[in-house]
């Protein structure tokens, strides 16, 4: 089958599809025919900078993390899957492997396809939909009527994030680019700050950031005492947050069914909508990262698996 296989260390644009061996499901996997994958920072940040050992991502490994397809075989336990159905799902960061034909999978890391959505839209939802839950539930504990800012909120996260806010009650102050303000206010923000202003313009009684450009120095401060800050990119300094009296995390997501099932259910209900910025065909991968490394994109970029 064609994948997307890592040996180590190497450049963008000398990746290529490379034939290697169809998988098999064992006792808790189903095998995927996988459609379309989710491009990811971590797609490029990887293999430019040698993160492998960083990400705790043994070579080789096959690239790619979230993903919609169709179920063409069971593993021996499987209970709830079968032949056929439509999926979507995203691997751990240490075991991926979207970026292929075929691909093997716990199903505990699997939900059936969103009714609503094609299969093109729905390999953008599982990474960047899990990652703006767990930060803005698990992490931040984001409750009705608080403010919070989200950093990079037209990107892949931020557009899920935006709209998770609102739907938790919270004021919403989003940061974007000036041409994304108005799809920003259509998502539910109730006021957009432009990136490329000084954040001292904004107000500090934020309870809550989520940040996912490494800005702790320059956000931090616009906590109130007592705020929340996660980053999901560098971890901020503890020595200027305890000054702050505000609590500053790092984290990265956690792929799991039960909160994918969350995700799937808001969007089936017509309360979460998802983006598509460009789709690449699989031929196409190296443009397909470098565009995603230029990080301008209005929602997911996706790769048609061919």
């Amino acid at each position: 089958m064609k994948a997307i296989e890592i040996t180590g260390p190497i450049q963008i644009e000398d990746i290529q599809i490379r034939e290697i061996q169809k998988p098999a499901p064992a006792g808790k996997e189903i095998l995927v025919r996988i459609f379309a994958a989710g491009i990811n920072p971590v797609d490029w940040m990887a293999p430019a900078y040698n993160m492998f050992d960083v990400l705790g991502m043994p070579t080789p490994y096959i690239m790619g993390s979230d993903f919609s397809g169709t179920v063409v075989q069971i593993g021996s336990d499987i209970s709830k899957f079968k032949v056929g159905d439509e999926v979507i799902g995203s691997f751990t960061l240490q075991n991926q492997g979207a970026f292929a034909e075929y691909a093997p999978i716990d199903e505990n890391l699997v939900v059936l396809k969103p009714s609503n959505l094609t299969a093109f839209e729905a390999a953008g939802v599982p990474l960047a939909s899990q990652t703006a839950l767990e930060a803005l539930t698990d992490k931040l504990n984001i409750q009705s009527g608080q403010k919070v800012l989200i950093q990079a909120a037209a990107g892949g996260v931020g557009i899920f994030a935006v709209q998770l806010a609102k739907i938790k009650g919270a004021y919403v102050v989003a940061v974007g680019s000036e041409k994304n303000a108005e799809f920003l206010k259509s998502l539910g923000a109730d006021e957009v700050f432009d990136y490329r202003n000084e954040f001292s313009t904004l107000p500090n009684d934020f309870d809550a950031i989520l940040d996912s450009v490494a800005s702790s120095e320059q956000t931090l401060q616009l906590l109130k005492k007592g705020g929340k800050y996660v980053s999901l990119t560098l971890p901020a300094s503890q020595e200027l947050a305890l000054s702050l009296d505000v609590s500053a995390t790092n984290f990265l997501y956690t792929s799991n069914s039960n909160s994918l099932q969350k995700i799937v259910d808001l969007i089936e209900a017509g309360e979460l909508k998802v983006f598509i910025d460009k789709i690449f065909s699989f031929k196409d991968l190296v443009p397909a990262l470098l565009y995603q490394q230029a990080g301008h994109s209005k929602g997911k970029n996706i790769l048609i698996i061919e």
